[in-house]
């Protein structure tokens, strides 16, 4: 690429500093919106920032000098609700955050959160192949405004979850970075919610051997700092409580939509069988092996993906609001379609936007969170579990998609948009 054409993908430092000024303005707009919306109806009222409340709770610990795993705020709906992180995360986070009333912290923590999804954003435009700095500008707001009604991104705010700055700290290391650091981002993710350790597992299947052993030395790194800032609560975190999937809720309520919760709801379960095991432990290796077959035809990203739903299909309970995972995947397909101008690839993107978007199970009446699994007819179950469903037929799609799509030798005609190699812009 000539110096010219390289100079012309850089964004300039003006437009750089007027992208970023305008996403935390968009965030702090929509932060406010989305209280003001949600604070107002009677149903998401009363879940208003129950989440961010834990959190809270255990900055407030901290500074007390109280154990975090003696916290269990109770909330009328869903009971006691205790403190299921590291302790490091309580420390980076939490405890700054709870010197503040909750009314500021929610607006902040939220702000935060969307200035996050804005650089998710970013990122994700960017392993899609929009390389026009103003388009990838303008889009990135597109994609933030849009974004924020996702179904998991609504959740998310309500909740005042921490899973956007998750999303932003493992995506930075499959932005096309290959340095030295690379890994770091997943290692520290995990070690602030041990669910992202499941791409230190992707690394390992596909042999990225150095940044495998980055990421696992940066999770090491986070529960050392655990230990010796809070010794005490990370011997009970990590000696026991971490295994205890049970804290964070009923396994069959409807918002869990793992396939462990699928699983519960449809044999009206209270407790894990050993079948489920078997049965989560297959579709582990499956996930994981689909991931490896897209790795190693050309999309570390598509990778990314694969292992991500993986890891939210197999874990004990998965949320709504786990699920921003998806938000990368859906910029990927989008920007996509308008590159091959493929019709049928924007009405299937249209189609899981739609899935990630409209919480049906509660249009059509199905409960939230009964106290004991429901009787549910079998067009229920599949309303209940679409998310597991529709992440199981990605996971299926994704060999036919790379077999498609595959990178051409450069000895044939080019007939396809390589997975590898992106376009360099979308049209101005």
């Amino acid at each position: 690429m000539q110096t010219a054409d390289i100079r012309a993908e850089r964004p300039s430092r003006r437009l750089t500093i007027a992208t970023v000024a305008a996403v935390v303005v968009s965030a702090l707009a929509l932060a406010v919106l989305a209280e003001a919306i949600f604070t107002r109806d009677p149903y998401w009222a009363l879940r208003w920032t129950v989440d961010l409340k834990v959190y809270l709770a255990s900055g407030e610990a901290i500074r007390d000098g109280t154990s975090l795993y003696d916290v269990a705020i109770q909330n009328p709906m869903y009971g006691p609700m205790p403190y299921l992180y590291p302790p490091l995360t309580a420390i980076l986070f939490f405890v700054p955050l709870s010197l503040l009333p909750i009314g500021a912290a929610s607006l902040v923590w939220n702000t935060a959160s969307l200035i996050a999804l804005g650089a998710v954003a970013w990122l994700s435009l960017g392993i899609a192949g929009v390389r026009t700095p103003r388009t990838r500008a303008v889009l990135t707001l597109v994609v933030l405004l849009l974004a924020t009604w996702l179904l998991p991104v609504r959740i998310q705010l309500i909740a005042g979850q921490i899973n956007m700055f998750l999303l932003l700290l493992v995506l930075l290391d499959f932005r096309g970075y290959t340095g030295r650091w690379r890994g770091v981002g997943i290692g520290i993710a995990a070690g602030l919610k041990v669910t992202p350790l499941i791409f230190i597992g992707y690394l390992v299947v596909t042999r990225q051997w150095r940044t495998a052993g980055t990421a696992l030395a940066a999770f090491l790194g986070t529960v050392l700092a655990g230990f010796v800032l809070m010794p005490a609560d990370a011997v009970r975190y990590w000696g026991g409580l971490v295994l205890h999937s049970s804290r964070a809720g009923g396994v069959w309520d409807t918002p869990n939509q793992s396939v462990a919760g699928a699983l519960s709801r449809g044999v009206s379960g209270t407790q894990f069988a050993s079948w489920w095991l078997v049965v989560l432990a297959v579709l582990a290796l499956f996930g994981l092996a689909v991931a490896h077959h897209v790795h190693r035809h050309g999309s570390d990203f598509l990778g990314f993906s694969a292992a991500a739903i993986t890891g939210l299909l197999v874990s004990p309970v998965s949320w709504e609001h786990h699920w921003v995972y998806v938000i990368p995947l859906l910029v990927f397909l989008a920007v996509r379609a308008y590159q091959t101008r493929s019709a049928g690839l924007a009405v299937a993107t249209a189609v899981l936007v739609t899935v990630f978007s409209v919480r049906i199970f509660s249009l059509l009446g199905i409960e939230e969170s009964p106290p004991s699994p429901m009787a549910l007819a079998g067009w229920e179950q599949v309303i209940a579990a679409l998310f597991p469903l529709t992440g199981l037929l990605l996971l299926l799609a994704a060999p036919l998609w790379v077999r498609r799509n595959a990178p051409v030798p450069a000895t044939r005609p080019a007939t396809r948009l390589p997975l590898r190699e992106p376009v360099h812009a979308l049209a101005d």
